[in-house]
């Protein structure tokens, strides 16, 4: 066999994707300055979030989390992304909100992650991370005690943001990126607004998700609504 085609092979060999990962970028290449601008610019100016969300926050998160954004093809991982910050713009009204307004205890008895004394496990962050379960698991996946200290996810934004994409990456990714489609997120972040629990809401975060995918240059794809 000639050099010329060994080399061919070999080279063709070492630049073929390793199956199930892509070679898409980072995230960054997608939620650019001018994307993440445009959805906190559109909170108010007295929005205790224009102070502690920002985008080189945002940006820790999926190099703890790799394959946030980089799974299947191109397109499915722009929906994810636009997926994700369309649930974000919901939960926190554009990124408004760090804290959830109507604050419950969220104690669930766990032998597993038990609620620590005098603390509350309300929705705090770009996702709402609430429960005390959810607090337990995530503290220990990115090694910070939430437990004892859940309010760390409203103080700092690295952290903040590491609860709601490590809440993604084990509730909604594997939907999304399957595609199974925008509907089945919501089921996953706030199921009690399908079904006709919540129609005005449930269309809300389908227009929001429209809007991303058409600013990152893609289809919506199919099953939109739960």
């Amino acid at each position: 066999m000639k050099l010329v085609s060994v080399l061919a092979i070999l080279f063709g060999c070492m630049t073929q994707p390793i199956l199930g990962q892509t070679n898409f970028g980072s995230v960054a290449n997608y939620v650019t300055p001018a994307f993440f601008n445009n959805i906190i610019g559109q909170a108010g100016s007295g929005c205790p979030g224009k102070k502690f969300y920002y985008r080189s926050a945002f940006l820790e998160a999926p190099n703890y989390y790799p394959t946030f954004g980089k799974t299947a093809t191109l397109e499915d991982s722009k929906r994810e992304i636009a997926a994700f910050f369309a649930h974000v713009t919901h939960e926190t009204g554009h990124l408004c909100y760090v804290r959830e307004i109507a604050r419950g205890k969220y104690c669930q008895p766990s032998t597993q992650y038990p609620c620590a004394p005098g603390k509350n496990y309300y929705g705090r962050g770009p996702i709402q991370l609430t429960w005390n379960y959810n607090y337990g698991a995530c503290g220990k996946s990115i090694r910070v005690n939430l437990l004892k200290n859940p309010d760390l996810v409203a103080t700092n934004a690295i952290i903040s943001f590491k609860a709601a994409i490590w809440f993604w990456m084990n509730n909604v990714h594997s939907v999304i990126t399957s595609g199974g489609g925008f509907g089945r997120t919501i089921r996953k972040v706030n199921g009690s607004e399908c079904g006709g629990g919540n129609r005005p809401a449930v269309r809300a975060r389908v227009k929001y998700y429209r809007a991303y995918c058409k600013q990152l240059g893609i289809t919506p794809g199919p099953n939109l609504y739960c």
